[in-house]
């Protein structure tokens, strides 16, 4: 008997290992880590809405590892690292969001992921799983909007064994699913935008250029997915990069000038954060001549701007009225007079 149960047991495993040798690929895939990309409420431009689109661009994730009984809140300090500021990018053809090598979920235990966007910031991350704490060092706003970027932070997904429900996204036809990726803005954005005051329809204002002076340079922790920055550094100018643009009428909307520019959040310093705004007037083709004005970025209503906020300079552009105050010059008495005149 004993001998029977040592052949069945060979069989067994020999059966095991014909199994994984023809495992369905599909299945195989399924038990890889993949990712689904979310963005929170509102790279060359600020991404926007909530969808992490597939054209956008890629992001770094960290992950530990936690053996059975242990749990992220109580034991993050023994998690191992499992991916170290990997790189995550869209793959076209099984339409999921994966590494460039390929990982699979642990036999037991747990994982925990977080990450950040976009990994072309990578070198100013760092993530230290004993205090739960992400660090974005010396984060530079970029002074051109072709080299900014929309930085962001994602959310920590805790204590995973598996890959859990797929997001609504554009990526709607894979059948795969992947560790929720929640992203949050991490930046302020500041847009500028004018038209004309009241009464000004028969004028001509033309916005020639917008610049600004503000901190560039800040470090941002996220504590257990709670985001603060420290004061921001290092006074910089700013152009926004906008061509001219007609004012519109006062009954118009608007008119957007430039373009979005992502910030470092800061507090403003009245007479330090400022921004000058150059426009030119015509009458009837007449040139009235153009006028620069420095306006302070503080204003009653915004004394900072904070993360994850659109700010909207609404610019009012108006004129100084002709009035008249007539006046007159009175008689003068001559000298010297008529000589007196005797009638008799």
């Amino acid at each position: 008997m004993k001998k029977f149960f040592a052949i069945a047991a060979i069989a067994v495993l020999a059966l095991a290992s014909c199994s994984h040798n023809t495992l369905d690929p599909q299945s195989r895939k399924a038990r890889e880590i993949n990712f689904n990309t979310v963005s929170g409420p509102a790279t060359r431009t600020p991404l926007s809405g909530t969808v992490y689109k597939t054209t956008d661009p890629t992001f770094g994730v960290f992950c530990y590892a936690l053996t059975d009984g242990k749990t992220w809140a109580a034991n993050s300090a023994d998690g191992q690292a499992y991916m170290d500021k990997v790189e995550i990018s869209y793959n076209s053809t099984d339409l999921i969001w994966e590494p460039a090598s390929v990982y699979y979920w642990p036999l037991s235990g747990s994982l925990t992921f977080t990450g950040f966007s976009p990994y072309a910031e990578a070198s100013k991350v760092a993530y230290a799983p004993g205090t739960k704490v992400m660090t974005v060092t010396n984060y530079v706003a970029a002074g051109t909007t072709a080299a900014q970027t929309d930085l962001m932070w994602a959310t920590t997904q805790k204590d995973l064994s598996d890959n859990q429900s797929t997001y609504t996204s554009e990526i709607t036809t894979s059948t795969l699913t992947g560790v929720n990726m929640i992203f949050h803005h991490a930046l302020s954005q500041v847009k500028f935008l004018v038209k004309k005051a009241d009464g000004l329809d028969d004028y001509t204002v033309t916005v020639n250029s917008i610049v600004f002076n503000a901190y560039s340079t800040g470090t941002l922790t996220v504590t257990d997915d709670t985001p603060v920055w420290g004061s921001a550094t290092v006074d910089a100018d700013y152009d926004s990069e906008g061509s001219d643009v007609v004012a519109p009428n006062y009954s118009a909307d608007f008119a957007a000038f430039g373009n979005a520019n992502m910030m470092v959040p800061q507090s403003l310093v009245a007479a330090t954060q400022q921004f000058d705004i150059t426009y030119s007037l015509e009458k009837s083709g007449v040139d009235l001549g153009s006028k620069t004005v420095t306006v302070d970025l503080r204003t009653t209503d915004v004394t900072a701007w904070e993360q994850n906020k659109i700010y909207n300079y609404n610019i009012v552009i108006d004129l100084n009225k002709i009035y008249f105050n007539p006046t007159m010059v009175d008689w003068v008495a001559a000298d010297p007079q008529p000589t007196q005149i005797t009638v008799k």
